[in-house]
């Protein structure tokens, strides 16, 4: 692990000999959300230090306040923290310091506290494919159970994983990207994780060794960047990038904004290019937001797992009006948003897997629940991107990753983008090699000879087509005969030099029954009712009763004349249920489809 800066060590000193008689009170009083006796105060600039100093020096003097942390170990111009006595309240301070023209802000040293573990998961997948054309499957014996990254368990509904294995066949990270775990500390002597730990810092204890004595950080740090393909444990989002790891909260789970706000600082400084925050609270704290402003990184940070609608209750830091903060809700093995998790149709962004969620833990590996979960999956695909794109910056990362989300239209009211994080849309995007595709005619009665087209950038080398109908092809521009009705999807995989492209177009040809004229129904009274319709040219006549538009109508009357339609009617045009022939089964799918 590399080491940490010379200005580091001298700062840790510092810290220790200044913080450590104070430190027993960093435990919040209980029933209070601020460290007791602590105010953080930014002075405005006053054009030097010196004049900082002064007016600080006398404000504290007033009021009997000792500097806890200057603005040189804060990281923030104007930013210290104060020691109130007790003969004056925290709230009394605060405005005592607000009231001088010289101070921009005052504010408690605000309490923050882990989110709890909410649960544990279960094996749910079994049976992965190393085989599967334009995928990197891991040798990892536990990946089977990361159902984020690759989820078999209802394919039917799209995996409702984040397509790690497409993506990794784009790209698998670089070392040169750091993503910094502002949180409990990593346990970096972890089989899983110590090739991808740099050297981080603990701002509890202020020393070197930011050990996980709580879980919560390293189970973060697993989901992001595992080391992975190596035989042992799991696989991370991003192979190769680099953990820096930031203590910022103690065994108990217990942080405040002052060491959060040195945590966020110590790793801008350290050349963090995202930085991952599974913490937060409905607290909103000028200083955390200042130091947030003050760096050029991606944060990635949980909406919170209260089940609140963050629009009318905000969670910060994910709540903050910033152009490189991403808010990230949690999503099930079901791409349905989770019972615990926030949501937000304007304030939360995404969503992104966060229950049953199996990663490492300090010695060990298991399952945890929450939007802290979340986060990483984002976090680590955020680093993917950086190391194909090292150029981008934050806010560019960010419009990626959000523009490419799959989209679920029953999550539109839960997150601004109504879809779930996918990290190989992304990538796909970035690199010169992008798989499309054509075809002639698109809809047409069996048989149906279709020819495809490739029209795929990058000089592909070999092309992998899937037809939806159980047929592929290797060929360039093949063609493909249907002969049955349906919609079919297709999906063309190109690949070049290791790298691979995929363009999937759902429900793209539509194959009608071989057009039949058909006949009214008799209406009982010696006439009949107008023609049944096709109003949606799918080669069915599911307008029984002819008058437009699918209703409850249709089905009860298809049910009243189901001998006439036996004996009468055309069987393509209405073998709603794909039986091969006319009969109640039918019935039962038109009430279905109504």
């Amino acid at each position: 692990m590399e080491r940490v800066s010379v200005s580091w060590i001298l700062r840790a000193c510092l810290l220790f000999m200044l913080i450590t008689a104070v430190w027993g009170g960093v435990q919040a009083e209980q029933g209070s959300d601020y460290v007791p006796g602590e105010v953080i105060v930014r002075y405005a600039n006053l054009g030097s230090g010196t004049a900082v100093a002064s007016v600080a020096s006398s404000l504290n003097a007033q009021i009997g306040a000792e500097t806890i942390y200057t603005d040189e170990v804060m990281g923030i111009n104007g930013m210290q923290v104060v020691k109130v006595p007790d003969t004056i309240s925290v709230p009394d301070a605060v405005q005592f310091y607000k009231s001088n023209e010289h101070v921009l802000y005052a504010e408690p040293n605000y309490v923050i506290t882990l989110p709890t573990p909410l649960g544990k998961g279960e094996n749910i997948i079994q049976g992965l494919d190393s085989e599967t054309p334009g995928m990197t499957i891991p040798n990892d014996p536990d990946f089977d159970l990361q159902w984020g990254l690759y989820n078999t368990l209802n394919s039917s509904a799209g995996r409702a994983d984040i397509s790690a294995p497409e993506a990794w066949n784009i790209s698998t990270g670089s070392s040169d990207v750091i993503v910094a775990v502002v949180d409990s500390g990593v346990d970096y002597n972890h089989e899983d994780l110590a090739a991808n730990c740099l050297k981080g810092f603990d701002f509890v204890n202020y020393d070197e060794d930011p050990m996980d004595d709580n879980g919560h950080g390293t189970h973060c740090a697993g989901i992001i960047s595992a080391v992975t393909d190596n035989s042992i444990g799991i696989a991370g989002v991003s192979w190769n990038s680099k953990i820096l790891p930031v203590k910022v909260f103690d065994a108990t789970g217990v942080s405040n904004t002052a060491l959060e706000i040195m945590g966020i600082v110590y790793a801008k400084e350290q050349g963090a290019n995202i930085i991952s925050c599974s913490w937060g609270s409905h607290i909103y704290s000028e200083a955390l937001k200042d130091a947030i402003d003050s760096t050029d990184a991606l944060f990635v940070c949980s909406a919170g797992n209260d089940g609140y609608d963050n629009d009318e209750i905000p969670y910060y830091p994910a709540g903050y009006n910033s152009a490189h903060i991403i808010s990230v809700g949690a999503s099930d093995e079901y791409d349905m948003l989770t019972w615990f998790s926030n949501y937000g149709a304007v304030s939360v962004d995404l969503l992104a897997p966060g229950q049953n969620i199996y990663s490492t833990l300090p010695g060990d590996y298991g399952f945890m629940d929450g939007t802290s979960m979340s986060v990483p999956f984002v976090s680590g695909t955020a680093a993917l991107i950086k190391s194909e794109k090292p150029g981008y910056d934050a806010g560019q990362i960010k419009n990626l990753i959000l523009n490419s989300v799959d989209q679920k239209f029953w999550l539109n009211s839960t997150c601004a983008t109504g879809g779930r994080l996918n990290a190989y849309k992304p990538l796909s995007l970035v690199l010169p090699l992008n798989a499309d595709f054509k075809a002639e005619p698109v809809s047409g009665t069996i048989p149906l000879n279709v020819q495809f087209v490739d029209m795929s950038s990058g000089e592909p080398e070999t092309w992998h087509w899937t037809f939806g109908d159980g047929f592929e092809s290797t060929l360039q521009n093949p063609t493909h005969l249907y002969m049955k009705p349906g919609k079919y999807s297709i999906t063309l995989t190109i690949s070049k030099e290791g790298l691979s492209s995929i363009a999937e177009k759902e429900n793209f040809i539509h194959v009608k029954p071989p057009y039949q004229p058909v006949k009214a129904f008799p209406d009982g009274k010696g006439g009949f009712y107008p023609v049944p319709t096709d109003a949606d040219d799918d080669g069915l006549f599911e307008d029984i009763n002819g008058n437009g538009w699918l209703e409850y109508e249709d089905p009860k009357l298809l049910f009243d004349q189901i001998l006439f339609a036996m004996k009468e009617e055309p069987i393509g045009q209405f073998d709603f249920d794909k039986s091969g022939f006319i009969g109640f089964g039918d019935v039962v799918k038109l009430y279905q489809m109504v």
